[in-house]
């Protein structure tokens, strides 16, 4: 089980790194007309939605959620570092000042992540 969540997690987080790298430029912006704001209410809920329907399209057991999500946040914490500290080499479309919103956006994904594993493992109804 570990394996396939590591799988399934280092696939969607370099997802997201490559949305970002090809048309993060249209939504990740600063200003009045960026979606920077946007981001940080959206992305989050999004992949707390994402990974609830991963959990239950696999059939995880409820016992197994946590973990399962947990597991999945791994690969995303350790290719963000690279993308936190190589920021202006990975992204060049994006601003290089945005980096530290990106980190922060990004930790608040993963954290979303784990949240949506332990919230689904607790309520056995859903």
């Amino acid at each position: 089980m570990i394996a396939r969540w590591m799988i399934v997690g280092f696939v969607l987080w370099i997802a997201i790194a490559a949305a970002f790298r090809f048309v993060g430029e249209t939504v990740f912006t600063t200003g009045p007309q960026g979606g920077l704001s946007w981001l940080f209410m959206t992305l989050p809920v999004a992949l707390l939605v994402i990974t609830f329907l991963f959990l239950k399209v696999l059939k995880v057991a409820h016992s197994d959620r946590a973990e399962a999500a947990s597991i999945m946040a791994v690969p995303g914490l350790l290719v963000g570092i690279y993308e936190i500290n190589s920021f202006s080499y990975v992204f060049p479309n994006l601003d290089p000042t945005l980096g530290p919103q990106f980190a922060a956006l990004m930790f608040a994904c993963y954290a979303a992540v784990i949240l949506a594993g332990i919230v689904t493992s607790r309520l056995e109804s859903i």
